[in-house]
């Protein structure tokens, strides 16, 4: 992941944090950070598998055809 994607994940992090804290939910601004990167690396590699899939490259399992 670029740096440029990992500093954007901690600023966006840091206003996550800062918006459930004024809603009484404590929560450290690196757990937000690591689910963020989590969330978006899984995301990104189910929507390149499903590109391919529509492109014909891979069958349903991931399969090359």
């Amino acid at each position: 992941m670029s740096q440029t994607q990992l500093s954007n994940f901690a600023s966006l992090a840091g206003l996550i944090v800062v918006v459930l804290g004024y809603f009484g939910v404590v929560i450290e601004k690196d757990g937000v950070t690591f689910i963020l990167a989590a969330v978006w690396s899984v995301g990104w590699t189910i929507y390149n598998y499903y590109q391919r899939y529509q492109k014909g490259d891979i069958t349903l399992g991931g399969i090359r055809k």
